[in-house]
């Protein structure tokens, strides 16, 4: 059978891109191997524009935030599931110097409509210099919205539920041959995995390790709070806390210091005698060595694709992202240099040249 794509990974970014190949009319499939420990497994699904250690918009902060929160909403039309539905994100100040700069931000035209002061009081919670809210927040359930996708692409038939082999994959005639099928375009969505395979493992992609709790309280607030970590809400008296960030420690278990570190940032800002864990996850993000997503196709074999290295932020990121992807591939429309992989191409070293060499008939 002849496709359009073949995608590889059905976390957050092959998800979108599955929505909006279908969106398209195109004929695709879908690898996915589920595994339990991917950072889409384990994401919080918060979406907003704002670095909250420096109170700034991130980069295309407002650009990314308008294009997904249109994405997201259309889904849940879609679905007739609200997947996705805004919040408040309430900040709390750790100092007088982080007040004032908020207030100043609150001032300046740029974040009038992003940013505010928090006139609600908030109950239990260590507050003494005062919260802040974000106003322009949402979260996206993300189990279920995996399991939406997943049910849609099994109900098309699309979805093979396999580990994908880079050594089975052959080129023949400008057609991607893979298990008995022909696919005109490849999009690896892989994650980490990406370090694994011969096709992008030159790219600067680093293992980034979250972790976060789940715990019972009946004295944390129904609202989503940060100060260093997060609290949200789940069901009645459940809350997630997370999450951790280390480079350091790739070992594929839960560790005791990520269940310290939270507890000890979670007890800064209320009691947590009475806060009982009941579970911990943890998942490994994709980040790029320059911070910036990893986009483009392969400088060897034309017609292979990632998304990837977003590490936090695949959420707010991955719907304009993919949308830029595809523009390329179908339009050619350049990719914005900011997060082309080809500013890595010098990286490419012999097992990549040798693994493009050996999959062409």
């Amino acid at each position: 059978m002849n496709y359009d794509f073949l995608i590889v990974g059905q976390g957050i970014t092959g998800s979108i891109v599955a929505l909006q190949l279908k969106k398209n009319s195109k004929k695709f499939k879908l690898i996915d191997e589920q595994s339990q420990n991917t950072s889409s497994k384990v994401a919080t699904g918060i979406v907003h524009p704002i670095s909250l250690k420096r109170c700034n918009l991130t980069w295309r902060g407002r650009e990314f935030y308008e294009f997904s929160d249109s994405f997201y909403k259309e889904i849940n039309f879609e679905s007739n599931i609200e997947l996705y539905k805004p919040y408040k994100l309430i900040r709390i100040f750790t100092s007088f110097e982080e007040q004032n700069n908020w207030i100043g931000k609150t001032n300046n035209k740029i974040y009038k409509n992003i940013l505010s002061l928090n006139n609600k009081e908030l109950d239990n919670l260590k507050d003494r210099f005062g919260s802040g809210v974000i106003k322009l927040c949402s979260r996206l359930s993300v189990n279920e919205f995996l399991d939406f996708v997943r049910a849609s692409i099994l109900k098309s038939n699309c979805l093979i539920k396999d580990e994908f082999k880079a050594n089975e994959l052959k080129l023949i005639n400008n057609k991607f041959h893979y298990k008995g099928d022909a696919y005109s375009n490849i999009i690896m969505c892989e994650g980490v995995n990406a370090l694994k395979n011969p096709m992008f493992n030159y790219l600067p992609l680093i293992p980034n390790k979250g972790e976060l709790l789940k715990v019972f309280s009946t004295i944390l607030p129904y609202e989503i709070i940060n100060c260093g970590i997060f609290s949200l809400p789940e069901t009645k008296n459940i809350f997630t806390i997370g999450s951790t960030y280390s480079n350091k420690d790739l070992n594929p278990n839960i560790s005791v210091d990520a269940k310290e570190y939270l507890m000890k940032k979670l007890n800064k800002i209320i009691e947590i005698d009475g806060i009982k864990i009941i579970d911990q996850k943890f998942g490994f993000r994709p980040t790029s060595l320059d911070r910036k997503p990893l986009v483009g196709e392969h400088p060897i074999i034309k017609n292979l694709f990632t998304v990837n290295g977003m590490g936090s932020k695949a959420i707010l990121m991955a719907p304009l992202l993919v949308r830029e992807l595809l523009d390329y591939i179908y339009q050619k429309k350049p990719i914005d240099p900011v997060i082309n992989i080809n500013r890595f191409s010098k990286k490419i070293n012999n097992e990549n040249i040798d693994y493009a060499s050996s999959i062409e008939l």
